[in-house]
């Protein structure tokens, strides 16, 4: 017999084999499916005041920018000693960037393992680039005064001493600024990409930060202010020790806030475009959606009037699960947000580099 004969053979025999008897081509078999699911557990949230969590969490989203990591980020290399840390044109021999040819010829850069005298430590490295430029003149009713700027930021690097963390940033980060006036007329427009570690007292002083004991961050911020009103986030942010409501310590959002200021006759002022989340130390999330956000480039509205009213109320989610009945619509009132100090845009003149007074000690 061949041998591929002699294999479908022994394997038709075992196969009969384990349908008890021979000829039998039932499939039925009794499985023990365990008694029902436990129920799920969900949080107990009567003593939170979701409107002021969830502002909250927006005031703490517009703080995670980049302008409050580049202020701790010249706090510590201020006190830096001569020769520690050293200073580079370009990015660091041997850093992550070494690389990289843009970064190489551009910006300015430390890298070293070293303590000053006073005991202060640098370990790690930065390169960053900064560029600004402003024409024109306020007194010009046509053009005005326009002011661009933008800077990067890019390292692993820690700042301290025997006493405390001043300054930890592991990551990048990078804003643009744009501010346009002329006479009483002004608009502002900034944004901010940050994906990092943050810590430390020089960038999150503990008297006025809204995250005193750091975050990790991936976060996008855009706001526009002045003629018109328009915010929009999305990304995480995780907090080390802070908490929301003295329970949350994550916010997860993709939202859009239009204001009075600036909207057209479709456009929704009294509540957000899309979801924020908030998450609690067991790691569960009460979850609320507002509009649907939609695709520039969906051809099809989205009509249902349960949620696409413009009625400031949201739905409600706690553990992935809907909680119209125990929870009721949320309703909240988020004007507050436009009132927030986190919407004022960075000052263009702090992005000119004032390290380059330096030149005498570059390598």
């Amino acid at each position: 017999m061949h041998r591929s004969a002699a294999l479908l053979v022994a394997v038709g025999l075992v196969l009969g084999g384990c349908n008890g008897k021979e000829g039998d081509t039932s499939t039925d078999r009794d499985v023990d499916l365990g008694g029902p699911a436990d129920a799920l557990v969900l949080p107990d949230l009567s003593d939170i005041d979701k409107q002021a969590a969830v502002l909250e969490a927006m005031d703490i989203v517009l703080s995670v920018r980049g302008s409050t990591v580049w202020a701790g980020h010249e706090r510590a290399f201020e006190r830096r000693f001569d020769g520690c840390p050293d200073v580079y044109v370009g990015a660091p021999e041997d850093s992550d960037l070494d690389e990289d040819d843009r970064a190489r010829g551009q910006g300015m850069s430390w890298s070293d393992f070293c303590a000053s005298p006073g005991g202060l430590y640098y370990r790690g490295w930065e390169h960053w680039i900064t560029r600004a430029r402003t024409t024109g003149d306020v007194s010009d009713g046509s053009t005005g005064r326009v002011q661009e700027a933008s800077r990067s930021l890019t390292g692993n690097a820690v700042v301290g001493d025997d006493q405390d963390v001043r300054y930890e940033f592991r990551g990048e980060a990078s804003d643009t600024v744009y501010v346009v006036q002329a006479g009483d007329y002004r608009r502002e427009t900034w944004s901010s990409q940050l994906v990092a570690t943050v810590n430390g007292t020089d960038t999150l002083e503990p008297a006025s930060s809204l995250t005193p004991g750091g975050y990790r961050a991936d976060l996008y911020v855009a706001v526009q202010t002045g003629d018109v009103q328009r915010v929009e986030s999305r990304g995480d942010v995780y907090m080390f020790e802070d908490r929301i409501q003295g329970r949350f310590d994550s916010v997860s959002l993709s939202l859009e806030f239009i204001g009075e200021l600036g909207a057209g006759p479709d456009d929704c002022t009294a509540e957000p475009r899309g979801w924020i989340g908030l998450r609690d130390e067991n790691a569960w999330w009460l979850d609320i959606v507002f509009q649907p956000a939609a695709d520039d480039d969906a051809t099809d509205s989205f009509d249902d009037p349960d949620y696409s009213a413009c009625d400031g109320c949201g739905t409600a989610y706690l553990r992935g699960v809907e909680q119209t009945v125990e929870l009721g619509e949320v309703c909240l009132d988020l004007s507050a947000i436009w009132s927030s100090v986190g919407l004022a845009a960075p000052d263009p003149d702090t992005y000119i580099d004032s390290h380059r007074d330096l030149t005498g000690s570059l390598e």
